[in-house]
């Protein structure tokens, strides 16, 4: 039976690892990049300090790599973290989602997903955002230089923006300009879904 359970747990935990490689297409995008500096596999792992097989199972997005290991992968190429999650994964105009599809940026109390990950160049980004009661983005107000639309589709959240204090609930929003800090928390007894738009892009 205990030998049943941890199976099941290695089975779970690289599940889990090759959905988090593949939602933000490092392995397409660490391959394109060392195949452009004229690298192969071998000696993108020698000069990063890890095992072939590393590169090759990030590569095939089985496995996720820890923000230092694709710092030392990227930094042996080299390329910055900024530049290598700029390029384009795909150049198509019309992409579909299925909810499972989104890109994860957070996961726990406050869970953010993410459309059109996949276009960098994009001048709309658009978020789906899930807040379990209590959660929110913080105690450090947001600030950010363009504009923000949010509608709550499901729960209750509370807004704090320019000096205001504002309760909405389902079918209810708010639109900011420019740099004004804002905050939201979920102030109801259910999980609070919000869906949010700005531009320009933030990831």
């Amino acid at each position: 039976m205990a030998e049943a359970k941890k199976i099941k747990r290695e089975i779970a935990a690289r599940t889990r690892s090759q959905t988090e490689a593949s939602e933000l297409a490092v392995g397409s995008r660490l391959k394109a990049v060392r195949e452009a500096a004229g690298l192969s596999q071998r000696e993108l792992a020698k000069r990063a300090g890890v095992t072939n097989a590393t590169v090759s199972m990030i590569e095939q997005e089985t496995h996720a790599p820890s923000l230092a290991s694709l710092h030392r992968l990227l930094t042996s190429i080299p390329i910055s973290l900024a530049d290598f999650f700029a390029l384009p994964v795909s150049q198509k105009n019309a992409l579909f989602y299925e909810e499972g599809d989104l890109a994860v940026v957070s996961r726990g109390a406050a869970d953010l997903r993410v459309l059109g990950s996949e276009r960098r160049e994009k001048k709309l980004q658009m978020f789906l955002e899930r807040y379990k009661p209590g959660a929110g983005t913080g105690e450090d107000p947001i600030i950010f230089d363009g504009e923000t639309a949010v509608i709550v589709v499901e729960g209750t959240i509370e807004v704090e923006a320019s000096g205001e204090v504002r309760r909405l609930t389902k079918g209810g929003g708010y639109q900011l300009f420019g740099r004004v800090p804002y905050r939201l928390r979920n102030v109801g007894k259910t999980v609070a879904v919000i869906a949010c738009a700005c531009t320009p892009p933030i990831i």
